[in-house]
């Protein structure tokens, strides 16, 4: 018999306030009919869509989810619906809110931004919502959150719009414009609350990725926790067809070809962490984390569906009810214990969504107050609670005695290979290493360095866990090091890396489950103590060695400024935020390039590239970050367009940023200008203030600066040199173009033409870059008297060496020394400045290496002096990098390079001496 709706009321305040504000909740006509599978969804995403303003929208949202909840807890409460119709309505409610409210903000971004239209096939883009955990599973608690991803097919550009944006914008903004559609407190309330930490990099990653970088993220970087969140996952709004292609992407990652035990420890661990937070809280009556309760179910199932999935495809389902029916099927589980967990999982199931429909609040630990308690009980067709909680507890009892069963572990067997028993030593004994084929003087210094890591203070003070988890993977470390031909160089610097993980156990199983990271990270080390100083300095570098194709192909220079901007954002205006996410991924871009660098995988001019690349990538995003900024709390500089106002800040860069030269630990010289607006105009904020452009610009160069040069617990970004502006250190720190102009033509050194060859726009819209490059070319195009030329460089050259060289009679100094870096440098600026006017291909480049190839095309120097330059050049520079990676000064031995020398000083004795 259904229960009176007075009992209703009784048992869930929600729903009497519910009834209060929609009256018609109470009509028969409202609850008893059952409705066929759909009919909610239509209902609710008609009326929803219909909104004709964002406000309506939100009333529409609020209206439906309340009325909705109302007639689902009335159906529930009453024994008119059973617990697979409630949870499977409560997830098309969902669905249908979050569709609708998609859908019709989607409609309204085109037609403002144009369509999102996929790079390689053309097609327009549409965001796709994956619902994880219950709501992926259909199965929605009455009163839940909503896990959510966002992604989309492809990256690309919108078409047809106002100001057409890249798809990775459109869709970020589309995001956040659809959760704050759903999470904003009204008059009516809200729809979810909703949480997005389940996507990639979790609150540090973009709101919404494409396939591409979903896939790659999975591949790389996913978890075994990512892989349980996974088996639930569902397209629950947005292009199911789309979302089914990257379901089949994304299969190998959740479902292993092989059968796969190593799942059943990572369950085991989750779950001890959850265990260990259910006491530390003092939920021990938390139905769905407490012992024997929901999740211990869900870990049952996930636990052969993780081990067998990846070849029986039957185990690969969503929702938990036909998933032990798949096990008990398949005889996984036999049929007194499917029964019985089926049953204590409705009973399970159904006493938490009484539990949330007394208030609507996602609570799952039972009441403690004595009236709620028997209104509980009464709720579940108990007289009392004593009754209702002794069947809890015998369910309760099951699961976990099933649970126990499915995750005990086999007592490990007491056989220890050499590396265990040599680990499990005190290193006294040096002997030890001998017996392991390694020399008396080598083992000596072995056992000794390997003593002073086990008793240092970092190790000493581990917990229980950091300890059990270094005595597992030590012996693969000691296995990986340890040859009769071993280096102990290389030992000391991955134990270094080790001591530095150790407090983060984390790092220690990523070392010890993956073989390659393995391989990789005493690679690097052996390679450069550069890398190993980043890696103990950044020790979340260590992701990157999972993967050889990763670690060893670096970004490209578009998809580095896409991530980059994605960080922007993702982090939106928060500057520490910005600053430590960014300094991370730029540590990781670089890591990268070293490693393939060191391994090989690039050539040095490749090398080059990447790292200015990175370098471009980062000052372009700190230059947005401080233009957005400074935009909020000044308004616009003044002389811009307030309907379609573009950015006049430009960065030159000079040196090796200029000429895409940049090494390992460069700084970058940069120089600050603003183009098109005056000086003296000014802007107006929202509170009437107004500003001169000349002093706003300085402050967002300032704060540009401080964006890439402040240091933080995750390091700096560069180290920024701005000397080389109109008049040096005396001069402002940022200009107008043209004052700029005047001060090269007018008042500028012979030196600073020389800077102004290898200076390029970094940063800046194309008004502003073709203005620069303008100026540039004509300006350095210019007719010049040679030997007046000649005579300024010679001379500045001279004060160069006098001040800077570090030769000595034993080494040589490769940058600053005669017949190094620097000569080659001089004369191709020489040259440019000297024959640009007869052949302005000259002033074209801005890289040693493409001069020289200008040099030899007009014939300027013979050929075998240009092949003799540039030989010279790359061998220096490949050498520089190398000894950077190290950690070294920049100085060889005198003996090295004699021939690349007395080349180069034989071209510049030719140039300049005759």
């Amino acid at each position: 018999m259904p229960h009176s709706i007075e009992k209703v009321l009784n048992w869930s305040p929600f729903v009497e306030r519910l009834t209060q504000r929609y009256p018609d909740l109470l009509e028969s006509s409202s609850y008893e009919e059952t409705w066929a599978q759909g009919s909610l969804y239509e209902r609710v995403y008609s009326k929803v869509f219909s909104a004709e303003s964002e406000a309506e929208l939100l009333e529409h949202l609020r209206v439906q989810r309340n009325w909705m909840m109302g007639r689902i807890a009335l159906r529930d409460l009453m024994q008119l619906s059973v617990l697979v119709e409630t949870v499977s309505a409560t997830s098309e409610l969902a669905d249908a809110l979050v569709s609708a409210a998609l859908d019709w903000h989607y409609a309204r971004f085109c037609h403002r931004y144009g369509t999102p239209i996929g790079r390689e096939s053309g097609e327009p883009q549409k965001l796709i919502v994956i619902g994880m955990g219950k709501l992926g599973g259909q199965e929605l608690n009455f009163s839940s959150d909503i896990d959510l991803i966002f992604t989309y097919p492809e990256g690309g550009e919108t078409e047809g719009g106002a100001k057409n944006i890249s798809n990775d914008q459109f869709f970020i903004r589309l995001g956040q414009a659809l959760n704050k559609s759903l999470v904003e407190v009204t008059n009516d309330g809200f729809v979810y609350r909703v949480d997005m930490r389940l996507r990639p990099f979790g609150d540090a990653g973009p709101l919404a990725v494409n396939f591409s970088s979903l896939e790659h993220y999975y591949e790389i970087h996913g978890r075994a926790w990512e892989r349980y969140a996974l088996v639930k996952a569902r397209v629950m709004a947005g292009d199911k067809n789309k979302g089914e292609e990257l379901f089949e992407i994304l299969r190998p990652f959740v479902y292993r070809r092989y059968v796969d035990f190593s799942a059943m420890d990572s369950l085991r661990e989750l779950k001890q962490m959850i265990v260990d937070q259910v006491a530390k809280k003092g939920m021990v009556d938390n139905i769905k984390l407490g012992t024997g309760g929901i999740r211990e179910i869900e870990f049952i199932a996930q636990a052969f569906q993780l081990v067998h999935g990846g070849r029986d495809k039957m185990l690969q389902t969503r929702s938990l009810l036909p998933t032990l029916k798949v096990l008990n099927k398949h005889e996984f589980l036999e049929n007194d214990v499917y029964e019985n967990l089926v049953e204590a999982y409705r009973f399970l199931r159904t006493a938490e969504n009484r539990l949330q429909m007394w208030g609507d609040q996602q609570t799952h630990s039972l009441p403690t107050n004595d009236s709620q308690q028997c209104l509980l009980a009464n709720s579940m067709g108990f007289n009392d609670y004593s009754a209702f909680y002794a069947v809890l507890n015998e369910h309760r009892a099951f699961v976990e005695s099933q649970f126990k069963a499915v995750f005990a572990q086999e007592k490990e067997c007491d056989v220890r290979d050499d590396m265990s028993v040599l680990w499990s030593s005190e290193f006294n004994d040096w002997h030890e290493l001998e017996a392991l084929g390694v020399a008396e003087d080598l083992a000596k210094s072995l056992a000794k360095a390997l003593n002073d890591f086990k008793t240092s203070r970092q190790i000493k003070t581990l917990s229980k866990e950091g300890i059990e988890r270094l005595d597992e993977v030590m012996p693969f470390i000691l296995k990986a090091l340890i040859s009769p031909n071993m280096n102990l160089v290389t030992l000391q610097r991955v134990l270094s890396v080790v001591e530095s993980i150790a407090k983060r156990s984390v790092y220690l199983v990523l070392i010890k489950e993956n073989s390659e990271a393995l391989e990789h990270l005493v690679g690097l080390c052996e390679a450069s103590a550069w890398l190993t100083e980043m890696l103990v300095k950044y020790p979340a570098l260590l992701d990157q060695l999972l993967d050889e194709c990763e670690l060893y192909s670096p970004l490209r220079k578009d998809d580095l400024q896409s991530q980059a901007f994605a960080l922007l954002q993702e982090t939106g205006l928060d500057e520490e935020v910005f600053m430590d996410k960014m300094r991370q991924w730029r540590h990781a871009q670089v890591f990268k390039v070293a490693a393939a660098d060191l391994m090989g995988h690039l050539p040095l001019m490749k090398v080059s590239d990447y790292l200015t690349w990175v370098a471009e990538a980062v000052v372009n995003v700190s230059v947005e970050f401080a233009w957005q900024l400074m935009q909020k709390r000044s308004g616009l500089p003044g002389g811009l367009e307030v309907n379609s106002p573009r950015n006049p800040f430009m960065v030159l860069g000079y040196g090796k940023l200029g000429g895409l030269e940049l090494g390992f630990g460069s700084d970058l010289d940069v120089v600050f200008v603003y183009q098109g607006v005056g000086s003296s105009e000014q802007t107006i904020n929202a509170n009437g203030k107004t500003l001169d452009n000349a002093i706003y610009f300085i402050r967002m160069g300032q704060k540009v600066i401080s964006l890439l040069s402040t240091v933080m617990p995750s390091g700096r970004l560069y180290e920024v040199d701005t000397r080389l502006r109109p008049n040096g250190n005396s001069g402002m720190l940022v200009t107008d173009f043209n004052s700029y102009m005047q001060y090269i033509e007018n008042k500028a050194w012979n030196w600073e033409y020389q800077a102004l060859v290898r200076a390029r726009a970094v940063v800046g819209d194309d008004e502003s870059v073709n203005a620069f490059d303008s100026f540039r070319t004509t300006f350095l195009t210019q007719v010049r008297e040679v030997n007046s030329i000649r005579q300024s460089v010679v001379e500045m050259r001279q004060k160069m060496k006098d001040s800077l060289d570090k030769s000595s009679n034993s080494v040589f100094d490769l940058k600053q020394g005669e017949g190094g870096i620097v000569d080659i440098e001089f004369m191709m600026q020489f040259l440019v400045l000297s024959y640009a006017n007869k052949y302005p291909e000259l002033a074209v480049y801005t890289d040693n290496v493409r001069i020289l190839e200008v040099v030899a095309k007009f014939e300027l120097l013979s050929a075998e002096s240009v092949s003799q330059l540039t030989e010279a050049y790359k061998v220096y520079r490949e050498k520089y990098h190398r000894m950077a990676l190290a950690n070294e000064n920049p100085l060889v031995s005198n003996d090295s390079f004699v021939e690349n020398r007395k080349a180069v000083k034989s071209v510049w004795n030719d140039l300049f001496l005759t």
